[in-house]
């Protein structure tokens, strides 16, 4: 996090002068140096035209780099390497992870295990899961004649761990600045709520099965130590997967997906590297080496109309599920319930954050513009601490939530919905209108 007397980094996002250059044409994922790749650019190229991106040189000064062995973070590490541990120790520096961090609960996938087309889950001490994981890399290295092939080898991967909330002053990371406009985490972390911010830690081989992110949200994942394989397509190459009942796959691989036509792409992605995974985009995920990433997910003014969509087609999905019911008592209360259950938010907590951060863009509006000499802000006007928007990337956010509360206004769902929601989007987007008109000078 930034220090008080650091000055905020600002977000200078600009209007479209024309569309931009998307790699969309060309049909690359490309890598993008993070000295040579602005905010603005990130932004519009492949943030708004929802096509990822690998942006190298993005941990260069994060406190985790601490967590890999003496050198293994560097980027010039010798990439024929990168597919396999090396033959005497593990990149992973097991006694520092040990001395920083306490024997806390973590939450632990068994790779080997499924369980209802999911990875068996269990919960582990931290300190043991260290125990097992360089045990096992130990294993791993003695000769097959001298181990017990009869005995398993574990494939244990930590995964979702909420680090960055349980130990707030372990300031282990920065979130990089192409990131920063996150509007879920800016209200689950003033609110103190559980967050979308991740850590995850696992052997060789242990693997993230075939999913698209929570809510259609963005995500991005850097590695801290060694080498990912990523398979990803665009949003709809995941129905040509799909069987009769339009069940998708728990697991794929390059030979399903060419028998299948799936257009895709594939992505090395090694340490100090961010990944930007759009909206909408289906992947699997592969620990080819011993990894450690930081992950988050996110959306903002670009996805969030999209995550209204899905919300949406949640509830009209949970509508149809329990039709014969609807003469029964609190019938949209129970249906609100069932979509928070099943999507993880419903109608009133979408609109609370639309609240949320319709205000925080209003008070940043009325707050006086920083000059070049100005070394502190308020903090409720920062994101994460040290980042701070200019005038048009906070106009353009309530321009955003203007326009869609105006299209949640004329959806029957929300008219009929409970805790007069209709009322509150009718009272914002009147907020939002008027400021839009004062703006404007109509």
């Amino acid at each position: 996090m930034a220090s008080e007397k650091a000055a905020p980094e600002l977000l200078a996002l600009q209007p479209i002068q024309c569309p931009p250059q998307s790699d969309v044409d060309n049909g690359a994922v490309q890598r993008r140096h993070a000295k040579e790749l602005s905010y603005n650019e990130f932004y519009w190229r492949y943030m708004h035209s929802n096509w990822p991106v690998i942006i190298t040189d993005v941990s260069n000064t994060w406190e985790c780099r601490n967590w890999a062995q003496s050198g293994e973070t560097d980027k010039d590490q010798d990439k024929d390497n990168r597919n396999a541990n090396s033959p005497t120790h593990s990149h992973i520096n097991f006694d520092y992870l040990r001395s920083r961090i306490g024997d806390l609960a973590v939450p632990v996938a068994d790779c080997n295990a499924t369980y209802f087309n999911s990875h068996a889950k269990l919960e582990l001490k931290f300190h043991d899961f260290l125990e097992r994981w360089q045990r096992s890399v130990e294993h791993g290295h003695v000769p097959e004649k001298e181990t017990n092939s009869n005995v398993a080898k574990d494939n244990l991967y930590l995964k979702d761990w909420h680090l960055a909330a349980l130990l707030p002053t372990y300031e282990f990371y920065q979130v990089p600045k192409y990131f920063a406009s996150d509007w879920l985490n800016e209200q689950l972390i003033a609110e103190k709520r559980d967050d979308y911010r991740f850590v995850y830690m696992g052997p060789k081989d242990s693997w993230t099965s075939f999913h698209s992110d929570v809510f259609g949200s963005f995500s991005w994942s850097t590695n801290i130590v060694g080498h990912k394989k990523w398979l990803i397509m665009p949003p709809g190459e995941e129905l040509k997967l799909a069987d009769p009942l339009a069940n998708l796959p728990f697991s794929i691989d390059e030979a399903l997906l060419e028998q299948h036509a799936v257009r895709y792409f594939t992505i090395n992605q090694t340490a100090n590297e961010a990944v930007f995974v759009p909206s909408g985009w289906y992947h699997q995920v592969w620990n080819m080496t011993d990894t450690i990433s930081v992950n988050q997910n996110w959306f903002n003014a670009c996805n969030v109309p999209l995550v209204w969509r899905n919300l949406l087609a949640n509830m009209q999905a949970v509508h149809r599920e329990i039709s014969d019911c609807q003469q029964m008592d609190n019938f949209e209360a129970h249906c609100q319930m069932m979509l928070r259950a099943s999507f993880g938010i419903n109608y009133l907590d979408f609109i609370e954050l639309l609240e949320f951060i319709a205000a925080r863009r209003l008070d940043a509006r009325l707050a006086p513009k920083p000059d070049q000499t100005q070394t502190t802000t308020n903090n409720s006007q920062l994101l994460f601490d040290r980042y701070q928007m200019n005038a048009y990337h906070v106009q353009y956010d309530l321009e955003c939530v203007r326009q869609l509360l105006q299209d949640m206004l004329q959806e029957p769902s929300v008219r009929q919905s409970p805790a007069q929601l209709h009322e509150r989007c009718e009272r914002l987007w009147q907020q939002l209108q008027s400021q839009c008109q004062a703006q404007t000078g109509v």
